[in-house]
């Protein structure tokens, strides 16, 4: 029952979330990606008309914005299959946060149900509020104080270390996240280095430049362009994080209000 509880429920949180996050980052990313990759050669582009593509913003990051495999360093090669521009991109970007929507909402929902019985949360709307929030530092403001959010053009170090350290960071917050919460007395301070220490070991970066573009006007556009992407990610990532948080707790509090009628008849 409470396994069949939490996928549908995951799956609805998945698809609100998920649709909600893909409308935004159309929105409010998409021409920035989109001016982005106009420099990826490394040459100052033509001018092109944003209004005249369909580009999600996430094909080139969304991994990285919800806590998945790390997005990569941009470095497509010739034969690399990609989406098309337009509808197929955004379909594949849509398909994307939806998946991580309902992944991360079936990971949050079994934890707040089982914090919830120890009595060491409760379901209400501020305890959803404070899980999403949780939630968004765990899979996205501790790996991004490390590796922040990238734009095409972005040179990187490789795939798998950073993959591996954004996990790893993942999962030492969210332990030092539950410590804070959870431990009793002293003991919560034990969650303090383990927030810091990810970030003291470094997270690996490449002695590249970072863009690979020499131009000085294409250079100092991409520059522009990626403190737009952070600004952007970060605030479309808050959104998705406090929709997943409060749509858990609505769903742990009609539970909650199920099992009562239940137990009262």
């Amino acid at each position: 029952m409470l396994f069949q509880r939490i996928i549908l429920a995951s799956l609805l949180v998945g698809l609100l979330a998920g649709g909600l996050l893909s409308a935004v980052q159309h929105s409010q990313v998409t021409s920035i990606i989109l001016e982005a990759e106009t420099y990826e050669g490394g040459e100052e582009p033509e001018p092109v008309v944003v209004e005249n593509h369909q580009h999600a913003a996430a094909d080139a990051h969304h991994e990285h914005e919800h806590g998945g495999a790390e997005a990569g360093g941009h470095h497509h090669g010739e034969d690399a299959w990609g989406p098309e521009d337009g509808l197929e991109r955004t379909l594949y970007t849509l398909l994307a946060n939806v998946l991580a929507g309902i992944g991360f909402s079936a990971l949050m929902l079994a934890c707040m149900y089982a914090a919830r019985l120890s009595g060491k949360s409760g379901a209400g709307w501020g305890a959803g509020l404070l899980w999403g929030l949780a939630g968004y530092g765990v899979f996205f403001v501790a790996p991004a104080i490390g590796l922040p959010p990238e734009i095409p053009g972005m040179q990187a170090a490789a795939l798998e270390n950073r993959q591996l350290w954004w996990v790893a960071t993942a999962l030492v917050t969210a332990i030092g996240f539950a410590l804070l919460a959870f431990a009793p007395g002293w003991k919560k301070l034990g969650g303090l280095p383990l927030l810091v220490i990810p970030h003291l070991v470094g997270a690996p970066h490449t002695n590249a430049p970072e863009f690979a573009a020499t131009n000085p006007q294409a250079l100092q556009a991409l520059q522009m362009l990626h403190h737009q992407f952070i600004t952007a990610a970060t605030l479309t990532n808050a959104l998705f994080w406090v929709i997943v948080g409060l749509a858990c707790a609505w769903f742990l509090r009609r539970w909650s209000n199920q099992d009562a009628a239940l137990q009262a008849r």
